[in-house]
């Protein structure tokens, strides 16, 4: 493996990006981002384990308010990286890439403070609708310990607390939630965790009406 990989994939993505009408300011933003997670993937084997390391470097040590732009970079890297070009035009036919800033983000919170408080914290009936429905399939999977069901209960009741104050014309709320609420968690090992989490929350919050069989499919979790 080279780094011709990586700059094919960068080339193919920026293709991409100019057809959807980036302008010079996004191009900048993603080559600031690029130069450095790109050679953080040379010669890497091509799989998600490789690129979460190569994430996990990449962001060390970066303001958390720059974390929610950065990973929407990251991710929409991703495909071009692994050369999944069925994703890639997935993802350019239904998804598109997010071609202006952020503009919503949830307040700023000291999580050692929140955390604790979770516990005993009130929610709304639609909230716990969702959350008691996430718990209840948790509890149904056999893989899955008391320990990690509170954990990540935990986990789903700190997002839905920082969505309250989310704008209805947002409609990227929860992913916007997540990637701010990330790098509150110190450890890696939370951090995949929290993603892991989150991501099988969503299909609760959203009252997705097979929630509990895309559970299933995310099973083992992915970390991307």
């Amino acid at each position: 493996m080279s780094s011709t990989r990586e700059a094919e994939a960068i080339q193919a993505y920026y293709n991409l990006l100019h057809s959807k009408g980036a302008d010079a300011a996004i191009m900048a933003q993603r080559d600031a981002l690029l130069a450095e997670l790109g050679p953080l993937l040379e010669n890497q084997e091509c799989t998600s384990t490789a690129y979460r390391q190569a994430v996990d470097h990449c962001l060390e040590g970066k303001p958390a308010q720059m974390w929610p732009e950065l990973l929407t970079i990251i991710r929409e890297f991703y495909p071009f990286w692994r050369g999944d070009v069925k994703a890639v035009m997935q993802y350019a036919d239904t998804v598109g890439f997010e071609l202006h800033p952020i503009g919503w983000q949830p307040a700023v919170i000291d999580l050692q403070s929140v955390w604790p408080a979770l516990q005993s914290e009130k929610f709304e009936t639609s909230e716990l609708w969702a959350l008691n429905g996430y718990v209840k399939a948790l509890k149904s999977m056999d893989n899955k310990q008391d320990m990690e069901i509170e954990i990540r209960t935990r986990m789903a009741k700190l997002m839905l607390l920082r969505l309250r104050e989310a704008p209805l014309s947002e409609k990227n709320a929860y992913r916007i939630t997540a990637d701010a609420t990330l790098p509150l968690f110190n450890l890696k090992n939370t951090r995949h965790l929290f993603l892991n989490s989150v991501r099988e929350f969503y299909y609760f919050w959203a009252a997705h009406p097979e929630a509990v069989e895309m559970l299933k499919q995310l099973q083992p979790p992915e970390i991307i």
